[in-house]
This record gives C-alpha cells, structure tokens and sequence, in this order.
C-alpha cells in the first residue's frame, strides 16, 4: 500500500506498476514491428490480435473494422469459438458493447459481462470479463474497435491502458496499409480500365463484321433456295446444294447471335471488373423477370464447353419460380462465374448442376444453386472464398469470380455460401429476397 505520510509506493505496487509498464513497451516493440512486416490490412489485423492477446493473457479476442459505406463494424479477424463463422460477417455500427465504445471513442473494462445488458453471449463460449478499446490514433476518430476476453488473472485499469496504447500504435499501421491497399487497388483499376478499352476496341471489329455478315448470309441463302427451287425434277444438283447448306444454314444464325452476345458480355465483364477493383461500379438495374431465364441463358453459353471437357451441365429449375426484381446482366456474371469456376475442378464424367428453389426458407428467400462433383475446396481456401483474400485454384486464374458472385448476392439484399467435401464436390448458394433492397438501404 502507499504511505500515506510520505506519499511513496509500496514495494509491491512498485513492482505492479514495473510490470505494466513492461507490457506497455513489449506491446509497442512488437506492433511497431508488425507495421513494416506485414504490408496487408489483414496481416496487419491478425498480428495486432494476437500480440494483444499474449501481451494481456486473454484466450480469445476480435478486431472489428468499421465499413463506411454501410455503416456497420466488419469482424475483420476472431480468435476463439466461432471465429471461422464470424470473419467477414458484420454488425451494425451502434450495436452491442463494441458498438458503444465504437461510438464514444472510450475504452471500456467490463469485469463480469453477465451484468452487462449490452453484451452479445456467444454459443458455447461463456465470456467472464472483457475489454473493449477503439482503435484509433491518440488525436483521431476510430476506425475500428478491439475486444479481448476472459484473461487468465482478471484483468485491471493498467491492462486496459496497455490495449489502449497498442490499440492506437494498431491503428496507425492500419491506416498505413490500408492507405497502400488503396493505392495498389487504383493502380490496378487504372491498368484493368485500360485493358477494357482495349478489349472494347478489339470486340468492335467483332461486332461490326457479324453484323454485317448476318443479312449477307440471309440474303445468300434466301438465293440459294430460289435457285434450288427451279431445279428441274430429273436434275440431282438442287439435291446436291441443299445437303452441302444444310448444316451452315441450320446453324449461322444461332452462331451469330451467340457470337454477338458473347462479345457484348465480355465488353460488359470487363467494364465490371474494372468498376469493382476501382470501386466506382454504379447501381444495379433491377428489372422485373425470372431467374430461372438467366440459368438458361447461362447453361446455354457453357454447355458446349462442358461437353468439351467430357461434363454433363444441367439445370434442375423449380417450375413455379417467381418472378422478381433484378439485375440481368450482374446476374447472369454472376451464375457464369460460377459455373465457369465449377467447370475445370470436375474431372471428365462428372456432373455440374444448376438449381433454383421458390420461397421456402424465413422471409421467403429465393435460392439459386450451383452443384458440381468435382475435387473440392480445402478448408483454407473455402474461408477466403468471398474475401479480397480469394485465390483461384485454376492455372491463370485471379480469384476474382467468387468476389463477383458476392458483390452480386449483396446488391440484390442477399447472401452467398459455399460447401465443400475435398474429393466429393462442392455446392455455391446464393439467396436473394423477392423484392431486392432500396438504393439507400446498406445491404
């Protein structure tokens, strides 16, 4: 105890305050050191944790990061149960604890969480005392929020101090790489909008030479068959015409249309992905039609590229599918995605399957599926699938489809999922609402 005449500390307080100021400075060396390691908000994220959980003797902790655009806190990285469920999941900006002390921008120590009205339990995890800590630089506005829980010997007013400091040293590292993130992400967008022009440049002799070879080849074979017609019944040469056009002229115009719509969906994708990568993609169109068309529409394209590759590709369309409101053209970039994903990871002989369910789920939700039988997604590789963490499995490929898929499943109110058995196959859910989300609605 301190003396209360002379003012001084007791040895056993000198050494407490000895200790924290021990952990103050291991907490600032080691985030210090993280800040030139680890270049990626994520890495940086990770290692913030998980020095704050050794330095401060908790077992489990989050970090959430704040999404302006739809004012919600991101559980960005979790350590403990649940922590595989939770990362990339978000909450809104005002809810819980972490949602007070995001607000307030005031660390706060809650000793027993039971009495806390604003705490959230966790299934299967009974949490005794907790900190919750901003992350924000000494001077800013937080852009995020730490909690760490259930420490080894209880936690007290100078552990709190220390998260605080790592917290805000955290938060300028944070900053820095997502400040690099930003700026690589432009530069990517810059050279992915330069790559569309060129690509719109090299569609548009494409373009132009199918339209005008299409009223050409009518006009051809509106010919041929007059001359045929006057084919005199004793000569074989009417016969002989009509078996070497049969084939082209059933085929041309399926051809062609297919050939002009494949060039302007590429226009289209491309113009897309340079919009997400720069993030300046403007709203969805939502127009009144049936999902199960863009199934079709979609199954149409790849089908011959299946049968290339030994697959069977089918739909399993639920007849009663409702009409709705969507976007056909990120739709349908959505569902070729994902199907074109499913096509290489299923050896020849397999099956990839398309499937649509009607309303049976809570709020009426809207289910599309894409199944395939093919080698299965590693748990490492599932759990990034719609992060900008995703990596593509194929030779060549950016793992950019998946982060399509979900950009798509949430502009449309929605969610998308994915299971996987390595060796079996695995399964893409997407479920949208009948009626998609306002243009000032976050979702």
């Amino acid at each position: 105890m301190k003396n209360v005449e002379t003012g001084k500390l007791s040895p056993e307080e000198m050494q407490g305050h000895l200790e924290h100021r021990e952990r103050q400075i291991e907490a600032i060396r080691r985030t210090s050191d993280a800040l030139f390691s680890h270049p990626s908000v994520e890495a940086m994220v990770q290692a913030t944790l998980e020095i704050a959980l050794e330095v401060l003797r908790a077992d489990a902790g989050t970090v959430y990061l704040y999404d302006r655009p739809t004012n919600t806190l991101v559980f960005r990285y979790v350590i403990g149960p649940m922590a595989s469920e939770l990362i990339g999941k978000s909450m809104p900006a005002s809810q819980g604890r972490a949602g007070i002390v995001f607000q307030s921008g005031r660390a706060e120590l809650v000793a027993d969480v039971t009495k806390d009205p604003n705490h959230t339990p966790i299934p299967g995890y009974p949490v005794r005392s907790m900190m919750t800590v901003p992350v924000k630089r000494t001077s800013g506005s937080p852009i995020g929020v730490m909690q760490v829980m259930n420490p080894t010997v209880p936690f007290t007013q100078h552990d709190l101090e220390v998260l605080e400091v790592l917290c805000a040293q955290a938060a300028t590292g944070i900053e820095h790489a997502q400040l690099l993130e930003a700026q690589r992400n432009a530069e990517i967008g810059n050279r992915v909008g330069e790559i569309a022009h060129d690509i719109k440049n090299m569609m548009t002799p494409i373009e132009t030479g199918v339209l005008t070879l299409q009223p050409m080849l009518d006009d051809m074979f509106e010919q041929v068959a007059a001359t045929v017609g006057k084919c005199a019944p004793e000569h074989t040469w009417g016969a002989e015409v009509n078996d070497a056009t049969a084939g082209v002229g059933s085929l041309y115009t399926w051809l062609l249309d297919d050939l002009l719509t494949a060039a302007k969906r590429v226009r289209r994708r491309t113009a897309y992905i340079a919009g997400m990568v720069k993030g300046t993609l403007p709203p969805p169109i939502f127009e009144e039609g049936n999902l199960n068309d863009v199934v079709n529409d979609v199954v149409k394209t790849l089908v011959r590229t299946a049968k290339d590759k030994g697959l069977s590709l089918k739909t399993a369309l639920d007849p009663a599918f409702p009409n709705t409101l969507f976007d056909y053209d990120r739709f349908f970039d959505c569902l070729y995605n994902l199907v074109n994903n499913a096509l290489p990871e299923t050896p020849p002989g397999g099956r990839v399957t398309v499937r649509t369910r009607g309303p049976n789920t809570p709020g009426n939700f809207l289910t599309v599926e894409v199944e395939d039988t093919g080698r299965g997604i590693p748990e490492e590789i599932l759990k990034k699938l719609f992060t900008k963490e995703a990596i593509s499995t194929k030779v060549g490929g950016t793992g950019l489809g998946t982060s399509v898929a979900a950009r798509v499943a949430r502009e449309h109110g929605g969610e998308i999922d994915a299971v996987s058995v390595v060796g079996k196959g695995s399964t893409f859910i997407i479920t949208v609402p009948p009626v998609p989300p306002s243009p000032e609605s976050p979702g």
